[in-house]
C-alpha cells in the first residue's frame, strides 16, 4: 500500500505547546484518511483531520438517545514507515487571527514576568476551600469547556451526560503550567489594620501600568487580577460553591477574546471584594452611619470614597448593564450581580445591598433556577418559556447554576431577617432540588433527581440523608427554616384577619398560658415553627452539631447552626415578656442569644480571623447582644447585682469582638455603633464605655448555666 511522502518546511514558529506552525501544502495521492476520502472531503491531514472531528461531534450532538457512539472519532491513514507532522491547510484570514491571539498571550506572559515578585508562596484557605491547584495555560481557541446537555427531568435518560472534572473535560488541550512563579501570594489579609497603598499612583491605576490593546478596559494587569480573584475565593465563604473554581481559573486564563473568558462585569466585582483580603491597595473606608439607624446622619453630607474597591464596583455595575444589553448570558449578570451584593453588605451600603439582593434573586427567575422540570409552569403559550438562557451544557454547569440560585436565595433571605420588608421570592414558587455534596461538585459527579431532596418536600428541614448532605446542604436547609419563620411573621395579622384556622388561638393551649402572656403562642402555626426548630437541631449529624469538629471552623455549619438561633430570636422576641415570670418566649430568646454566644467563645478561642466568617455570624453576634442587653436592663431594675455583673460581661464580649472586626470591616463597624447606642439608651451612658476583648473568656457553658430570677416562675 502507497505510504504518505514525508513533507518539510524552509522554516516554523513553535507555539507555547510545542507544535510548529506550518506552511500550507496540498496534499500528495494518498494524504488524506481513509474517511476523507471515501466521503471526498477536504482533509488537513490531522491526526484525527478537522473533518472527523466535525462529523463525530455533529453526530454526538444529534444522535438519538441510546445510540451508541465511539467516544473519539474515527480517523485511519496508510500506515507510515515514520511519524508525519500534520500539514495545516488554513485560510490567511484563520492564520492571522491564530498569530494575533498568540501575540496577546505572549504580552500578558512578559508583564507577568516583569512584575512578578522573585518569591511567592502559596496561603492554606482559612474557610474550608481547597487549594487551587495548578493552573492551565496556553489554550488554543477552539476550546471547549463543555459537554453534552444535561436534562433536568427526572423522566429523561441520563446515560449520556458526561461525569468527568473540568480537568478531564480539558484534557488533550490544555497545558499545565509548572512555573511556580505564576502564583500570587495573598501577601496580607483585610482587617489587619494597616492600610498600605502604591505610591505615586492612583488607587485606579493599581496593577493597571502595562496594558496590551485587547485586554478589557478598566480591568488590572493579568498578575493583579489573578492575585484578587485568588483572594476572593480563598477568603469568600461559599465563594466556591457558587463558581466552579477549577473551571473558572481556567477560563481566566484564555484570551480576552476568547468567548470563555469571564464576563468583565464578574471580574470586576471579584476585584472589589478581593480587595478586602489584601494590603495591595487601600481599603474602602466606612461611610456615615444611615439616618434611619439609631445614632446615624444624613449621608448627602458625606464625601464620596474613590478607593480601589469602589471604583471597581462602579465598573461592575456598569458591564452589568451593558451586558444585559449586549448579551443573553443573563446567568453570569446574576453571578455578578450576587457579588456586588455582598460588597455592598460587607461595606455597610445597606439600601444599595437591599436593591442588590432584590435583583439577584429576580434575575435567578428568567433563568429558570426557581423551580426545574418537572415542575416548571404547564402553561402552554409559545411565548412562555421557562427559561431565558440554554439549557447547562454539562453537569459542572448545571450544578453551578443551581448553587448560584441558592447562595442568591440564602444571602437575599439572610438580609431580608434583619428587617420587616417583604421577601422577594415566595417560597412556594420555588421546586428546586437541594445542592449536591461539594465533592460531588468538584468533580462534576452526577445525581439523579431521584437520589436528590427537593424544597417542597415537608420532611426536607429534618431529614438528612448521610450521602446528600455537607454544611452547605445545611446551611441550605437552615434559611429555608429562617424563611417560613419571616413568612409567619410578615403575614401572621392577615391570615389572622381572614380567619385562617392555623393562625387562630388553639382553645386547648390558652389555658397553660400565664395571662400576661401573648395569645400568638398559642397559634398552632406558631407551635408547629417552634417545633421545628428543635427537631432541626435534633436531627443533625453528630458531627455536622459542632462546627469545630475537627478543630477547625466549617464556616458553612457556623452559619447554619447561628442561623437556626437566629431564627428562634426573630420568631419569640416580639412575643417575650422580658421581667415576667414563665415567660416561654423570654426564655427561649434567652437560650438562643446565649447559644449565639457559646459559638462566639468556641470560635474566639482559635486563631481564626473571626472577620472571615462572614456578614450574617456577626448580624447573629449583634442580635444575640440586643437580647441580653434587655435582659440586662430586667436585671438592673431588680437590682440583681450577680445577673447584673453575669449580662454585662456577655455584652460587654459581644461588643469589644464586633468593634475589634469593625476596625477593617465597615459592616461590623456600624453594627458596634449601633449596639453600643441601643445599650447606652437602654441601660444607661455608664453601661456602653469602650471596651477590649479579652484575652481569657468564661468556660463555654458558663453564662448558659446561670439561672435569671428574670424568667424563672
Amino acid at each position: 500500500m502507497p505510504k504518505a511522502a514525508s513533507t518539510s518546511t524552509s522554516s516554523s514558529t513553535t507555539r507555547s505547546s510545542g507544535v510548529p506552525f506550518q506552511n500550507a501544502h496540498v496534499l500528495r495521492r494518498n494524504q488524506a484518511c481513509h474517511q476523507c476520502r471515501r466521503r471526498k472531503l477536504k482533509c488537513d491531514a490531522k491526526r484525527p483531520c478537522s473533518t472527523c472531528i466535525r462529523s463525530h461531534s455533529y453526530a454526538a450532538a444529534h444522535a438519538p438517545p441510546g445510540t451508541d457512539l465511539p467516544p473519539h472519532p474515527e480517523c485511519t491513514y496508510d500506515e507510515s514507515s515514520e511519524p508525519q507532522p500534520a500539514e495545516t491547510q488554513d485560510s490567511p484570514k484563520n492564520r492571522f487571527e491564530r498569530l494575533e491571539s498568540r501575540i496577546n498571550e505572549l504580552e500578558a506572559l512578559l508583564q507577568e514576568k516583569d512584575h512578578a515578585p522573585a518569591s511567592r508562596s502559596r496561603p492554606s484557605s482559612v474557610n474550608g476551600s481547597r487549594e487551587p491547584s495548578s493552573f492551565i495555560m496556553g489554550f488554543q481557541d477552539t476550546l471547549d469547556i463543555t459537554d453534552r446537555v444535561f436534562p433536568l427531568d427526572g423522566h429523561a435518560d441520563m446515560s449520556r451526560v458526561g461525569t468527568g472534572s473540568a480537568l478531564d473535560d480539558l484534557a488533550g488541550v490544555a497545558s499545565f503550567a509548572s512555573d511556580a512563579s505564576r502564583h500570587l501570594p495573598v501577601d496580607a489579609l483585610l482587617f489587619s489594620g494597616s492600610s498600605h497603598g502604591f505610591s505615586g499612583s492612583s488607587p485606579l491605576n493599581v496593577g493597571l501600568e502595562v496594558m496590551n490593546t485587547g485586554w478589557p478596559k478598566n480591568l488590572p494587569n493579568y498578575s493583579f487580577l489573578r492575585h484578587l480573584v485568588e483572594a476572593f475565593f480563598t477568603f469568600t465563604p461559599c465563594a466556591s460553591r457558587m463558581f466552579h473554581m477549577s473551571t473558572f481559573m481556567t477560563s481566566l486564563s484564555l484570551p480576552p477574546s476568547h468567548p470563555k473568558f469571564p464576563l468583565p462585569a464578574i471580574l470586576h466585582a471579584m476585584c472589589a471584594l478581593g480587595s478586602m483580603y489584601t494590603a495591595a491597595v487601600s481599603p474602602t473606608p466606612s461611610p456615615p452611619l444611615p439616618s434611619y439607624c439609631p445614632g446615624g446622619g444624613n449621608a448627602l453630607n458625606s464625601e464620596d470614597s474613590d478607593s480601589f474597591g469602589e471604583q471597581q464596583i462602579r465598573f461592575a455595575r456598569d458591564a452589568i448593564e451593558v451586558a444585559l444589553r449586549t448579551t443573553s448570558d443573563l446567568f453570569s449578570v446574576l453571578q455578578a450581580q450576587i457579588v456586588v451584593s455582598l460588597w455592598f453588605w460587607y461595606n455597610a451600603r445597606w439600601s444599595e445591598a437591599c436593591m442588590a439582593f432584590a435583583l439577584s434573586l429576580r434575575y435567578a427567575v428568567p433563568c429558570g433556577l426557581n423551580a426545574c422540570p418537572p415542575f416548571d409552569s404547564i402553561s402552554s403559550s409559545d411565548m412562555s418559556a421557562s427559561a431565558v438562557i440554554p439549557p447547562a451544557a454539562s453537569v459542572i454547569e448545571d450544578e453551578t447554576r443551581r448553587n448560584t440560585f441558592w447562595f442568591a436565595y440564602m444571602m437575599e433571605r439572610h438580609f431580608a431577617a434583619i428587617n420587616n420588608f417583604a421577601m422577594m421570592l415566595d417560597d412556594e414558587d420555588i421546586a428546586q432540588m437541594l445542592p449536591v455534596r461539594g465533592d460531588l461538585f468538584e468533580r462534576g459527579a452526577l445525581v439523579p433527581p431521584s437520589q436528590r431532596q427537593w424544597s417542597y418536600q415537608p420532611d426536607v428541614i429534618t431529614n438528612h440523608p448521610e450521602e446528600q448532605i455537607d454544611s452547605f446542604v445545611l446551611h441550605v436547609k437552615a434559611t429555608l427554616l429562617l424563611s417560613k419563620i419571616k413568612v409567619f411573621n410578615g403575614r401572621y395579622r392577615v391570615k389572622r384577619h381572614l380567619g385562617i384556622p392555623s393562625m387562630q388561638p388553639d382553645p386547648t393551649v390558652l389555658p397553660n398560658l400565664p395571662s400576661d402572656c401573648d395569645r400568638t403562642q398559642a397559634v398552632p402555626a406558631f407551635v408547629e415553627l417552634d417545633r421545628l426548630i428543635a427537631e432541626f437541631k435534633q436531627s443533625l449529624p453528630t458531627k455536622f452539631k459542632d462546627p469545630l469538629y475537627n478543630g477547625v471552623i466549617d464556616v458553612s455549619m457556623f452559619t447554619a447552626i447561628s442561623t437556626v438561633h437566629f431564627a428562634t430570636i426573630v420568631l419569640h422576641e416580639g412575643h417575650a415578656r422580658i421581667g415576667r415570670p414563665a415567660c416561654i418566649s423570654s426564655c427561649r430568646v434567652l437560650e438562643a442569644a446565649r447559644a449565639i454566644l457559646n459559638l462566639l467563645y468556641e470560635a474566639y478561642s482559635t486563631s481564626h480571623n473571626l472577620a472571615l466568617l462572614g456578614v450574617f455570624p456577626l448580624v447573629c453576634w449583634f442580635v444575640a447582644g440586643r437580647v441580653l442587653v434587655r435582659f440586662l436592663k430586667a436585671a438592673i431594675e431588680a437590682q440583681s447585682e450577680s445577673h447584673i455583673a453575669t449580662l454585662r460581661a456577655e455584652v460587654d464580649f459581644i461588643r469589644s469582638v464586633i468593634c475589634k472586626i469593625g476596625e477593617g470591616v465597615p459592616h461590623a463597624h456600624h453594627y458596634g455603633r449601633m449596639l453600643n447606642g441601643y445599650l447606652a439608651q437602654t441601660c444607661g451612658k455608664e453601661y456602653a464605655t469602650p471596651v477590649s476583648p479579652p484575652s481569657l473568656i468564661p468556660s463555654r457553658n458558663s453564662s448558659s448555666t446561670s439561672s435569671s430570677p428574670l424568667t424563672s416562675s
